[in-house]
């Protein structure tokens, strides 16, 4: 029979990752007053209805980036957070590219989810985005969740510490599948996504491994994987010293990638995925 729910893990003591239908990770973390829901996803069943049944609390929105696998489900909420380098991108998701997201993933899937692109909500209007840096902490009461800036995959990649569960939610800007979009969706160059920025951002990720033990991504459970495993704790490294390498000459990248990134660098735990024309600060 095929899976007709969202499939859900308490991942620490009132922390909820929420695998919906293979596409995204979205994360639930609640204190004492309030709740904290990291990204919204593609927007395919009740989100908010679905909340309820996890917490009676008042819930805050904030997003990792801005792509349409994190940011699709917003138009659900009256407010959201987000980093104001992503506003554009998050704005930028319409229905059409949620559905064909939701296809490509499900067919991943093998038909284990009841769920189809059929299923993607449409809503009549758009929250209002509210800015979000590093420096920002969400106080849930006796819970906070504090913010950082990782750019790169997006310009206003963020990742969410839960500084009592030592927890990292990094997003998509360091994991197994890194992808590096030169472009923004007006055409423009994006800022940080160069092999320097992603380096960067890697690095500080592992800065900051004295703050966290477990490092969470936003596709645990990725296509028709049933998982919700963190991060290996070698992967931001191994990252950071591709991107050296990849920039020294000391390591090729190969032909291949997806979503129209040709150049692929690999690393023990996965790969990242650029175009080799714009891969470089000031390309």
């Amino acid at each position: 029979m095929a899976i007709s729910h969202p499939i859900v893990a308490e991942i620490a003591r009132g922390v909820y990752c929420i695998n919906e239908f293979g596409m995204d990770a979205l994360f639930l973390i609640t204190g004492a007053e309030r709740a904290l829901l990291v990204d919204t996803g593609t927007g395919v069943f009740d989100l908010p209805a679905f909340l309820k049944t996890l917490t009676p609390l008042p819930v805050d929105v904030a997003l990792t980036h801005g792509h349409v696998d994190h940011a699709g489900g917003m138009g659900c909420f009256d407010r959201v957070y987000l980093h104001p380098a992503d506003f554009t991108g998050a704005l930028s998701v319409t229905p059409e590219t949620r559905r064909d997201f939701a296809g490509q993933i499900l067919q991943m899937a093998g038909g284990i989810f009841a769920c189809t692109p059929d299923d993607v909500r449409i809503y009549e209007t758009r929250p209002e985005l509210l800015p979000l840096k590093e420096g920002d902490v969400f106080d849930l009461g006796g819970v906070h969740v504090d913010v950082y800036e990782t750019p790169g995959h997006t310009p206003g990649g963020l990742s969410f510490l839960i500084r009592e569960e030592r927890i990292l939610l990094s997003g998509d800007a360091c994991n197994p599948n890194t992808l590096l979009f030169p472009f923004l969706p007006d055409g423009s160059r994006a800022p940080h996504a160069s092999l320097e920025g992603l380096e960067a951002t890697a690095r500080k990720i592992q800065a900051l491994s004295p703050l966290y033990d477990r490092n969470y991504n936003g596709h645990i459970g990725f296509g028709g994987e049933i998982a919700f495993l963190p991060l290996p704790e070698s992967l931001p490294q191994e990252v950071a010293d591709l991107c050296r390498d990849l920039i020294s000459g000391k390591a090729a990248w190969e032909a291949g990638g997806q979503m129209g990134l040709s150049a692929v660098g690999r690393f023990p735990h996965g790969r990242v995925c650029f175009d080799p024309a714009h891969c470089r600060e000031g390309q």
